[in-house]
């Protein structure tokens, strides 16, 4: 098998940034769909003040208590809280991403020479581009999920009007350092991570090019434990990232426990690890290791089918030329 993920000089038909990006968007639809219940899940556990483990008082403390309790207070519904803006997250930053990716890829193509370090830098780069196009919709997904009730935000168009007007455009980038922070390094380690495990699966699979040979498995493995070890690497940084998020928007999130108002990143940094210990920096890691695995099998899968897909339209348009 041959990666399709960037670019490739092995590769028999090259396709184009714009295919790249729609591969990317595609697959980030698809997988927005099947996870976003443990991104719920994710985001509550990292926003709730208190421990969560079960003495600690707080009202989620484990990921199938925390899905019943939903379910029960909110209904089915409630575990695909700001699922709309989280699909315009999901396309818009696998646009960003993988466009990106494959433009910088080739960029350095004939300077790299194979080299995983370039790989990494590309792949930092290209989550650096995703996070920059899609940081608003994340904003909005995350007031979204943390709200409680009565709602503050009726809606998506409703959320995004009232933050511009009440808290300015910039607020949609709130908490954007600290999400660059991670997204950078948590991008280059998954594409390293994959490219990396791909050629080792491979290997242990056999001629993946052949018609038998399973390569979307190859794919998918690659691609799950790719996403694990990243999202264990940068996890503290994603937590940082939800709390500087809901930065005036505590009352609407009272009914879930406790409200901190942090007035920085800093004070938020020192306010966490001294009224909540360490251990706060790694709520919810559970659900979001899940989902971090289950996303990027997902997203690695359904990217490189769509990109086989161009590849053989491609293939068949050679073909068809040479044999009028």
């Amino acid at each position: 098998m041959v990666s399709h993920v960037g670019y490739n000089s092995n590769h028999d038909v090259y396709l184009s940034a714009t295919e790249h990006a729609i591969a990317g968007a595609v697959s980030g639809m698809i997988t927005r769909g099947l996870v976003q219940p443990l991104d719920v899940l994710k985001i509550r556990f990292q926003l709730q003040v208190e421990p969560t483990s079960k003495r600690g008082g707080g009202l989620y403390h484990g990921v199938f208590q925390s899905m019943l309790k939903i379910i029960r207070t909110e209904g089915v519904q409630g575990l695909w809280k700001g699922h709309i803006p989280a699909q315009i997250l999901s396309v818009s930053y696998g646009v960003g991403q993988f466009g990106s990716y494959a433009v910088l890829t080739k960029a350095v193509n004939d300077v790299s020479k194979g080299q995983t370090q370039l790989t990494a830098i590309c792949g930092g780069l290209a989550g650096m581009c995703g996070t920059l196009v899609s940081m608003p919709c994340d904003v909005v997904r995350t007031r979204l999920v943390a709200q409680g009730t009565p709602k503050l935000y009726s809606g998506v168009m409703d959320a995004w009007i009232k933050i511009v007007r009440h808290e300015g455009p910039l607020s949609l980038w709130k908490g954007l350092l600290p999400t660059l922070a991670m997204s950078a390094p948590q991008t280059a380690l998954i594409f390293y991570f994959y490219s990396g495990l791909l050629g080792v699966i491979v290997k242990l699979i056999g001629d993946s090019d052949s018609a038998e040979s399973p390569w979307l498995s190859a794919a998918a493995i690659s691609g799950s434990a790719a996403g694990a070890a990243a999202k264990v690497c940068v996890y503290p940084l994603d937590v940082l990232k939800k709390r500087m998020q809901i930065i005036g928007f505590e009352k609407a999130r009272s009914q879930f426990g406790k409200v901190v108002v942090y007035e920085n990143a800093w004070k938020c940094i020192l306010s966490i690890t001294r009224e909540e210990g360490l251990k706060a920096w790694f709520k919810g890691l559970w659900p979001s290791v899940l989902k971090g695995a289950a996303s990027s099998g997902v997203i690695f899968v359904s990217y490189e089918a769509v990109c086989n897909g161009f590849a053989h339209i491609h293939k068949d348009d050679v073909n068809d030329s040479n044999n009028p």
